[in-house]
């Protein structure tokens, strides 16, 4: 399973102070052995706590694009200064392949000691007994006292914290978050008469799409607003919009409602954005051409991206040859004034149950749940993963399109399944199918649906 992909469009210099600490914390409960995939990992009983080290050296895989190169440097003088005797063997990992990697590594009996997964891949460690159990360390990780997403007294991100727990306990900390926006071109809304603050519904915003569109009509393949036949990511946010939701569990055994009123509603609100007049084809994702190579070339006034699109859709040689041409406005709903739920994509830190340093680990991952550690976040142009944090961005010009990112993942966001069984959904899509059938008038939205949905029940309710 992929994760959502970020990476940071700016990166302020780091001016935080550095993180104070007063040695080692207690271990983490971590699983004796791995468990079998789908059941809950048995714990180390508290009264034998693994012996803290005087010295060695702990290994740290964060994976690239994550945090820049002073934080990191920030991030492991601190460690040592707090841990005499210790270094911090910080190796960068490419998210391509990494979910293997990840399983053979942690498998071993030398596994890295603390690792970052994307929200939609950490599932997959936690369901296998891979990662230790850290619900203990909660509150002392600034996440609270509930695993329960929906409380009042959980204190992460709601999204990242649905992909820290399995079986109600936390097995990995969530790390930082990102999410869509509606990126556009100024000029293009300046010779066409829009005024981006007007746009706030589905209506306003396919009006506009239209208007883009006529004025530019001498631009051959042009889109007002692209819309990509498979961008399933945006199809969810527009069904969460509706009310709809994507599969629930109940009694042990997943439901896929894709063929539910409110979720064909969400399903209807794609086509309709498609047809105000996307170039994008009918049978392939927002990557394929990549959304912000045709916005670049002038080919698109507007497209929903991420923010880290923007510097890709930034070239020299091409239409749009600087970030000040861009625009970014949140998403609007379908009901006028708000904005659509948004798929809260990133990060978790996980320490892997075979650490022989599973304090120190704690340790290292505390500093990025700190007050200073959260600052070093949105100095990386994330949302970080408390929501207190988020909630208090710092309004500078640096941070206009993080606030905004903020803003709608506190409106409302979503995720995927939590599910090890999902991995198999996104093998081979069964969304991306639905939407190329509907689009090209080879399915009905309801037929679509019910089909996508029987795929989706028979992978999430296979055996494990």
């Amino acid at each position: 399973m992929r994760k959502f992909r970020f990476i940071p469009i700016a990166l302020a210099a780091l001016t935080v102070a550095a993180c104070s600490s007063s040695g080692a914390t207690p271990s983490p409960t971590a699983p004796a052995t791995p468990a079998a995939p789908g059941s809950t990992p048995t714990a180390t009983p508290a009264s034998t706590p693994t012996p803290v080290a005087s010295s060695g050296t702990l290994t740290v895989w964060l994976m690239n694009g994550s945090l820049n190169d002073n934080t990191v440097v920030q991030l492991d003088t601190d460690f040592q200064m707090s841990h005499p005797g210790w270094k911090v063997n910080y190796q960068v990992q490419q998210w391509n392949g990494i979910v293997d990697k990840l399983t053979t590594a942690l498998a071993s009996d030398n596994p890295p000691d603390v690792i970052e997964m994307g929200n939609t891949q950490a599932i997959t460690f936690e369901a296998a007994g891979l990662l230790s159990d850290l619900t203990s360390q909660r509150a002392a990780l600034g996440g609270g006292t509930s695993n329960d997403s929906a409380s009042a007294d959980q204190k992460f991100m709601a999204s990242l914290n649905s992909a820290s727990v399995y079986k109600d306990k936390l097995y990995a900390v969530p790390f930082y978050a990102g999410d869509r926006v509606l990126i556009y071109n100024k000029a293009m809304f300046t010779a066409a008469g829009i005024d981006a603050t007007t746009i706030t519904s589905k209506d306003k915003l396919i009006a506009a799409a239209k208007t883009l569109q006529s004025k530019n009509a001498s631009v051959k393949d042009y889109s007002g607003l692209y819309v990509a036949g498979q961008n399933w990511y945006s199809l969810l946010q527009m069904i969460w919009d509706r009310g709809g939701s994507l599969a629930t569990l109940n009694n042990g055994t997943w439901t896929a409602n894709l063929e539910s009123a409110a979720s064909m509603q969400g399903i209807q609100d794609y086509v309709d954005y498609y047809k105000a007049g996307s170039t994008g084809p009918k049978d392939n994702d927002e990557m394929n051409p990549p959304e912000y190579t045709l916005f670049s070339q002038g080919k698109v006034g507007m497209f929903v991206g991420n923010g880290w699109e923007i510097g890709s859709a930034v070239d020299p040689k091409g239409v749009v040859k600087s970030a000040d041409q861009v625009g970014v406005m949140a998403i609007p709903s379908v009901n006028d004034g708000k904005t659509q739920p948004v798929f809260l994509g990133g990060s978790v830190l996980g320490i892997a149950a075979k650490s022989k340093n599973q304090a120190q680990a704690l340790d290292w991952v505390k500093q990025l749940t700190s007050d200073n550690g959260q600052q070093m976040l949105i100095a990386n142009g994330w949302i970080p993963s408390l929501k207190a944090a988020a909630a208090s961005i710092p309004d500078t010009a640096a941070n206009a399109i993080l606030k905004i990112q903020a803003a709608e993942a506190a409106a409302g966001s979503g995720f995927t399944p939590n599910d090890p069984r999902w991995a198999g959904v996104e093998a081979n899509n069964p969304i991306k199918a639905m939407l190329t059938k509907i689009l090209t008038g080879k399915a009905s939205i309801a037929d679509a649906a019910k089909e996508a949905d029987q795929k989706i029940d028979a992978v999430l309710n296979a055996a494990q």
